[in-house]
């Protein structure tokens, strides 16, 4: 084997650690949404309900976003991001990007509440790389619903959510992976009365080195609720919002080597040097003259 072959066998042995070929992936889907209503006021004749009526002002709508970026890697920097909204009650919508730094993708369909479903996906493509993220997201906001005084809604979904990384922990290549769903609830009445609830559950992965860094794959599938009493008079106008998100990130996390500082004996032979270099220069043009 030559100097040269050598050479780039050992350059690509120290390298290996930022070449890795890191791939992460990120998903999560929303399903199965439902409510149930309970009557806080047996004794005041009204009926418990929850009606759709076409909202006065802001009537909602959907969005979805996907985008997948890379910078600081050995191929140029680039961001593709890619969104999309609805029309008030139309929430069918999706979004999807495919990139060389990877993938992203959120989606929203259904006819109607209880067939609404979302669904969010990330990841990064399995070549070498220092730097790149990818992050799918979906979301709705409804505010048809009026719910009658003195009755509390809940409002229920199925959450299936995945996260994986690929190096050991502690590799110069940091992976961070993480899917999560947020819920809020707002609702007004006429008398001033207003309530408030909300929701958060995420699923993280990382090889990160810190303390308590979470697993390097992770998974849940659960029922999530929001629950609300509407203690008014008066009938109730909730604003319903729902947002799913799939978000990754990998990123050379290397320590930068600092610049050398040169030894004194080391500045003084580079000095010496110079000055036989210029002498020489200055001899060889006397001879030139002669």
């Amino acid at each position: 084997m030559n100097k040269f072959t050598t050479s780039v066998v050992m350059a690509a042995a120290l390298a290996s650690p930022l070449l890795a070929h890191a791939q992460v992936r990120a998903e999560g889907s929303l399903t199965n949404f439902s409510y149930t209503l309970i009557d806080l006021l047996p004794d005041d004749g009204i009926a418990p309900s929850l009606t759709i009526v076409q909202p006065s002002g802001y009537a909602g709508g959907s969005a979805a976003y996907g985008s997948a970026s890379q910078n600081a890697t050995f191929e140029p920097w680039f961001i593709d991001s890619r969104n999309q909204s609805t029309t008030p009650y139309n929430r069918d919508l999706a979004v999807n990007i495919g990139t060389r730094a990877g993938t992203a993708s959120g989606s929203v369909t259904g006819a109607d509440f209880h067939s609404l479903q979302f669904h969010t996906a990330a990841s990064t493509t399995s070549i070498a790389a220092a730097s790149r993220a990818a992050h799918g997201s979906a979301g709705s906001t409804i505010t048809e619903f009026v719910l009658s005084p003195g009755t509390q809604v809940s409002f229920f979904a199925d959450l299936n959510a995945s996260t994986s990384t690929m190096l050991p922990a502690g590799n110069v290549l940091q992976e961070y992976v993480r899917t999560y769903a947020s819920f809020s609830l707002n609702a007004d009445a006429k008398d001033g009365w207003n309530g408030y609830t909300s929701n958060f559950i995420e699923v993280v992965a990382t090889n990160g080195t810190w303390p308590n860094s979470p697993p390097a794959t992770a998974s849940t599938s659960e029922r999530v609720s929001l629950t609300l009493g509407n203690n008014s008079v008066f009938s109730s106008n909730l604003k319903l919002s729902i947002s799913l998100n799939s978000t990754v990130n990998v990123h050379d996390a290397s320590p930068v080597p600092p610049s050398p500082v040169p030894e004194p004996a080391t500045t003084a032979m580079l000095l010496a040097g110079l000055t036989l270099v210029a002498g020489a220069a200055r001899r060889r043009r006397k001879v030139q003259d002669q």
